[in-house]
């Protein structure tokens, strides 16, 4: 058994009512009710392991010296602008550049960030934010309820963003004065701050460029060379007076596995993203390094898409979700780390997840429904070494897997650069991965919801749409609960995901670096302002 196999879960009940700051909540409600309450929004402790637990305080903040993270999946394609988050790269710096109005806590609580506090009326309808007074952009601007209100429109409407999805259920955004804003609904939504906690929803200054990557946070840009290197400087006007501790920050885009890891050991990064498991043994007994692991919400896939020959064949789809053997991917690929994957977005962090009948590998139904579909010649797989970690070797034996029910998987393997603008959503068959998700509305609403820009399958069901907006103003959690219970279902039973495996977080720091926080919700890319080299 491994050591990751051996650390058994931990659990740690978070509660919060919906108000925050005021401590207001939304419903009158005695504690277990509120605990109770308060996980079915989406509220729950953190379930992770931690290789090596970090020491997080150990020492007094220093400030100084030039911190490099050596970061995989980054693109020459990748834009600043956070409307356009496509990359793990582009992530990690879009929180260096800015600051969202509510941020979510390494242990899963909602926290402010540039909203003070924040309190719902009219049943859940409408939500107001009070903003802190005295921010100020990297450009000098003072930031005010009018950016912040820009800065949510961009991803309204016809946005391309990624968020613009779970925006669809806002009336209306209103500046009340200089430092407050309303946000108005067309129902009720009980998860609404967890919503202003996306990656994407940035501040940023009214009128200037959005590609100059001008926000509110702890580093402001220098330079961006997209795909190779991105250089900030310390913002001595952040609103966070103890951070950001470095004086300067560069981020390497660093695609390559085995080349992130060199990178670790030789000390010419101080921190490295998306360590793959099977590498993870190289660097336990290395002195000058520390690992933190932590489980999370991330899901890797095979994604198809359904509205294109073949993939509109429902029984193809089912003879695909048949051929794969999940386990031998897990066991080969991942040393054990992750979890398995069972066609849909929602695994054991989420409060509200329940059990379906797990897809197993089974040959036979493979071949039954495989030759129900009528489909004859080979399936070309496309995939790409840094889309999930051993992902070229995933589909390498899902070809073998499939093979022995009559299919032919032909895999085409890709360069990274480019990958998510000109194959993901652009091949009927490729390889993918989704994260970043704090709420089970978030995870069935960015990738299938009907009118997502990020729905990969191109999976268009009206019935699915109603669960969601069913559930977001359902206040019953076991009614909320039955209601992704379905919408779960349908995805499983008709989506066009093949989702292996729920991957974790496995990141790879020097040693002399003080400070850092595991994070199971992909917030990693804040520890770069709160930590500090060791004397």
């Amino acid at each position: 058994m491994s050591e990751q196999q051996e650390n058994k879960k931990q659990h740690s009940e978070v509660s919060m009512d919906l108000g925050d700051s005021s401590n207001k909540p939304l419903l009158r409600l005695d504690r277990r009710a509120l605990l109770r309450g308060s996980v079915g929004l989406g509220i729950a402790g953190a379930i992770g392991r931690i290789v090596h637990p970090t020491t997080a305080f150990a020492q007094t903040p220093k400030r100084g010296g030039k911190f490099v993270a050596g970061i995989k999946s980054g693109s020459t394609t990748d834009t600043v602008d956070p409307v356009d988050l496509n990359s793990t790269a582009s992530l990690f710096v879009s929180y260096q550049l800015g600051n969202r109005l509510l941020e979510r806590t390494p242990d899963g609580k909602l926290g402010p960030e540039l909203a003070e506090s924040w309190e719902p009326s009219d049943g859940g309808k409408t939500w107001t934010f009070t903003l802190r007074k005295g921010v100020t952009f990297h450009n000098g601007k003072e930031f005010t309820a009018n950016d912040m209100v820009y800065s949510l429109n961009r991803h309204r409407g016809n946005s391309k963003s990624g968020a613009a999805a779970l925006m669809k259920g806002i009336k209306d955004i209103k500046a009340v004065g200089p430092y407050q804003l309303t946000v108005i609904l067309s129902a009720p939504d009980v998860g609404l701050p967890y919503l202003m906690t996306n990656a994407g929803l940035v501040a940023q200054p009214e009128g200037e460029d959005p590609a100059k990557g001008i926000g509110t946070g702890p580093f402001i840009l220098d330079s961006a060379q997209p795909g190779v290197r991105y250089n900030f400087r310390r913002n001595p006007k952040y609103f966070r007076p103890e951070q950001p501790l470095f004086d300067e920050l560069e981020i390497l885009v660093i695609n390559d596995d085995t080349a992130r890891i060199s990178a670790l050991l030789a000390g010419s990064a101080h921190f490295v993203s998306d360590l793959t498991p099977n590498l993870v043994e190289r660097l336990k007994g290395a002195p000058t390094v520390k690992i933190d692991v932590a489980d999370t919400t991330t899901f890797c896939y095979f994604v198809m898409q359904t509205n294109q020959a073949p993939f509109d064949n429902p029984d193809l789809r089912l003879a695909l979700k048949y051929a794969v053997d999940r386990n031998l991917i897990l066991k080969t690929t991942q040393a054990g780390y992750g979890t398995i994957g069972n066609d849909n977005p929602i695994n054991s962090i989420y409060p509200l997840y329940s059990e379906l009948p797990q897809h197993t590998y089974d040959p036979d139904k493979a071949s039954f429904y495989y030759k129900k579909s009528g489909h004859s010649g080979a399936i070309d797989l496309y995939t790409s070494e840094s889309v999930f970690p051993a992902a070229v070797s995933a589909v390498e034996i899902f070809q073998q897997t499939a093979a022995k029910a009559g299919i032919t998987i032909s895999p085409k393997r890709v360069p990274h650069d480019g990958y998510w603008s000109d194959v993901w959503m652009k091949k009927s068959f490729c390889a993918s991965r989704f994260g970043a998700l704090a709420t089970e509305d978030q995870a069935f609403t960015q990738p299938f919801a009907s009118d997502s820009p990020w729905n990969d399958g191109n999976w268009y069901r009206p019935e699915f749409d109603k669960l969601l907006v069913q559930a977001r103003s359902e206040l019953d959690v076991e009614k909320r609960k039955s209601l992704y219970h379905e919408a779960a279902k349908m995805i499983q039973e008709d989506g066009g995901h093949i989702t292996l495996m729920f991957s974790p977080s496995i990141n790879g720091f020097a040693k002399n670096v003080q400070g850092f926080v595991g994070d199971h919700f992909h917030g990693e890319g804040k520890n770069f302002a709160r930590c500090w080299f060791e004397a």
